[in-house]
């Protein structure tokens, strides 16, 4: 170790220039003897990111795109309207077998496991960028905009920037929502 380090400033806890696991106390002067272990540094802190680091994936914006297929069914797909849902004769035709209803079931299934798969080839794109522990892919079982705004927060935290996809799947959510209600009321 040397006596002076011309590159390092104000007396703080530094990487240990001997190469040890831990941090060692540089007193603004001198290396001193405390050392800190592994153990007591906690959980690891991600170290500032470069301004080009990439914020979003090809997954998230799949993700964040993805339910306008099921908005796209609901437009295509015949459905009952809302007039007939409280009608009684309507309700007992609707305990018959509806290809229409297994069509839209089965996509809605399909994009739940595509945006849970997404989700996890996202977090590994983050890691590879250098994203320490990113928002973790398992919480896209619980929906959509859960994993999109729960990633798009940490994204921002870590490189201050980040949060578009939030404000796209609102929008998206939203188109789907209108459209839906407008199906109804057909």
């Amino acid at each position: 170790m040397s006596a002076s380090s011309p590159e390092l400033g104000e007396p703080r806890w530094y990487a240990d220039p001997a190469g040890g696991a831990g941090l060692r106390w540089w007193d603004g002067t001198q290396w001193t003897t405390a050392v800190m272990g592994p153990a007591e540094l906690g959980p690891p802190v991600q170290q500032p990111l470069p301004p080009e680091t990439p914020v979003f994936t090809v997954s998230l914006w799949i993700i964040v795109f993805l339910p306008l297929l099921a908005t796209a069914a609901v437009m295509v797909m015949p459905g009952a309207p809302l007039s007939s849902v409280f009608d009684m004769q309507a309700s007992r035709q609707l305990s018959t077998f509806d290809s229409a209803e297994l069509i839209r079931n089965l996509l809605s299934l399909a994009i739940y496991g595509t945006t849970v798969a997404l989700a996890f080839a996202d977090r590994r794109a983050l890691l590879r960028a250098g994203y320490q522990r990113p928002f973790h892919w398992a919480w896209a079982f619980l929906s959509t905009g859960v994993y999109v705004v729960g990633r798009s927060v940490i994204v921002q935290r870590r490189i201050g920037r980040g949060l578009t996809p939030i404000w796209v799947w609102v929008g998206v959510t939203m188109l789907g929502l209108v459209v839906s209600v407008s199906s109804l009321l057909r």
